[in-house]
């Protein structure tokens, strides 16, 4: 079976913040990853997305810290005029770097949605931050041609 995804699935919370567990996978590349994050920080990112993509604009957001314990980012950029949106994800482990960073895994990949596929994870994403539980699964359609105007 050929998924493509990128998942949020809260797996802790207390009462200043929740864990994420990001899982992606286009097709060829795969990964993991826990972060910490907060209300006040994913609430307005996921409200930017709705009805996105409404502007040439592109839409970040960040978790953790590059380079640091744990870190996870996805950029939404539209390419083309067709409609078809790209994300970049960048995921790093949840583990420190005392001594060498080159002992922690990281792994950059790029997945390709349509619009439909922006709203129903916008939604998702919205009730999870409001609620700090439950999963946001944005899912992918298979690689998309580059020559695209």
């Amino acid at each position: 079976m050929d998924n493509r995804f990128l998942k949020l699935e809260v797996i802790w919370k207390d009462d200043d913040m929740f864990e994420l567990q990001i899982s992606v996978d286009n097709g060829r590349y795969s990964g993991r990853t826990e972060v910490y994050e907060t209300k006040d920080s994913l609430l307005p990112f996921a409200i930017s997305l709705k009805g996105y993509p409404n502007s040439l604009e592109s839409l970040i957001h960040r978790c953790g810290e590059k380079d640091s314990y744990a870190y996870f980012e996805m950029k939404f950029y539209q390419i083309g005029s067709t409609g078809i949106v790209g994300v970049h994800i960048s995921i790093e482990e949840n583990v420190t770097t005392e001594y060498r960073e080159e002992e922690k895994d990281k792994l950059k990949l790029e997945l390709i949605v349509e619009p439909n596929a922006i709203d129903k994870f916008q939604k998702e994403l919205v009730n999870l931050a409001q609620t700090e539980q439950g999963i946001a699964e944005l899912i992918a359609i298979s690689r998309y041609t580059n020559n695209i105007k």
